[in-house]
């Protein structure tokens, strides 16, 4: 585990009675107990159901964003970058992000990398989308969309969301291993989209992508999205 506990540690804490007095969760409209009150987890805010609905979209309470949703905001990013595709900035951008595929190295086998730690998930599903052909240009297109769409519909403010957001969007490029058997056919394994590592894959995309993925490339894409929709 990356916290160093192993799973019979946490569990053991998790079931060890709380010092507090029982708490509801903190969601809106839960009337469940939180985790710790209910021996089933370490949050002392949230409940199981809540814990791991932020597991999965980034937020306890926001939904991810549909393709219906992001679609505009993706046509409006498209074309940022074509009337922006010569300048130095985005240039060394697309070039960075091409960095950080090309040296993710050797993607493993969605089954193997189950077991695998936050940042080695991570690497790999870099390393998957560098396997598939993809570009830094998509990762700096995938940025601009989230980021626009968040500023549009919210939650605002919410950097953990926008992150989970944007791993989301990458992962959908290249998110499963295929193995070809002459015995068994096709078969295919689909990690999971959800927990530390999509918050860590997001967080080291922004982190290049967000140089131009500014606040003001970001409002121009929301406008642009907002004329298409009309």
């Amino acid at each position: 585990m990356d916290s160093g506990e192993s799973p019979h540690d946490i569990e053991c804490r998790a079931a060890a009675p709380s010092d507090l007095s029982p708490r509801r969760c903190a969601a809106h409209g839960c009337k469940n107990l939180t985790q710790r009150s209910a021996r089933n987890g370490l949050s002392e805010t949230l409940c199981k159901r809540h814990v791991e609905f932020r597991r999965r979209h980034g937020t306890h309470w926001r939904r991810s964003y549909t393709m219906a949703e992001l679609r505009p905001f993706q046509m409006a990013a498209r074309r940022w970058l074509r009337a922006h595709e010569g300048d130095h900035n985005v240039t060394q951008v697309v070039g960075a992000l091409d960095a950080l595929l090309a040296g993710s190295g050797t993607a493993r086998t969605a089954q193997d990398a189950r077991w695998a730690g936050t940042e080695e998930k991570a690497r790999n599903a870099l390393a998957r989308l560098k396997e598939a052909g993809k570009s830094g240009e998509q990762l700096l297109l995938i940025t601009l969309t989230v980021k626009a769409a968040q500023s549009a519909l919210g939650p605002r403010a919410n950097l953990e969301f926008q992150y989970v957001q944007i791993a989301k969007m990458a992962h959908r490029l290249a998110s499963g291993t295929h193995v070809h058997s002459a015995l068994y056919g096709t078969f295919s394994r689909y990690p999971r989209a959800e927990g530390a590592f999509m918050r860590l894959l997001g967080q080291t995309v922004e982190d290049i992508a967000g140089i131009v993925a500014d606040s003001g490339a970001v409002s121009e894409v929301a406008e642009t999205a907002g004329r298409l929709q009309r």
